[in-house]
């Protein structure tokens, strides 16, 4: 499947552009507004990945790399945590993607499918992977692994949950109104498949 397409609800552009900014802004606010610092390494706890996820679940890959991770990059700036911003562009841009790119694959206008929970998967391994390695190189391995089973641990769970519990409604809602077309999408899914 390619990723040349970022078509989430169909053919209106101003729609999508939208969205698009919408989802980025609310990334950016749910990782600032709330934020529980962790002592050792200046990180914080955030709500971020709910947001994240979400826009790969309704936006697609392209879309959720470009929400999740521009807003989150947007919110380390904001917050003064600027020099996190490139590492936390690719990490939740990745993130944002794999939810996209499992999530892209329901064709079937149904609340939750197996796809939607192997996205949501992958994108926190994604996740906890991509900032362990980070933490590992810049803090060192007991700092990695305090924040990994702490706060990141923690921060992705929730933002899965959340994604899981209301993404595929939102979806629903959005195809029910006429809002987004499968049909659109390129048609490399075998329709069995959506279950």
């Amino acid at each position: 499947m390619e990723l040349e397409y970022f078509r989430p609800i169909g053919k209106n552009t101003a729609i999508n552009i939208t969205l698009l900014a919408i989802m980025t802004a609310l990334a950016a606010v749910m990782t600032l507004v709330i934020r529980i610092p962790y002592p050792g390494t200046g990180g914080y706890f955030n709500l971020g990945d709910t947001a994240v996820m979400l826009s790969g679940l309704l936006l697609g890959p392209v879309g959720g790399f470009v929400a999740g991770g521009v807003g989150s990059a947007l919110a380390d700036i904001a917050g003064a945590y600027a020099y996190w911003a490139p590492i936390t562009l690719f990490v939740k841009g990745f993130e944002g993607m794999a939810v996209g790119f499992f999530s892209f694959r329901v064709r079937k206008n149904i609340r939750l499918s197996r796809w939607d929970i192997s996205g949501v998967l992958i994108a926190a391994i994604i996740m906890l992977t991509g900032y362990f390695v980070a933490e590992a190189v810049l803090l060192g391995m007991v700092v990695a692994i305090g924040e990994l089973v702490t706060i990141n641990l923690a921060q992705v769970t929730i933002g899965g949950l959340v994604t899981i519990l209301i993404g595929p409604t939102i979806r629903s809602y959005l195809r029910a109104a006429g809002l987004e077309s499968p049909e659109s999408l390129e048609e490399s899914t075998d329709t069995n498949d959506n279950a």
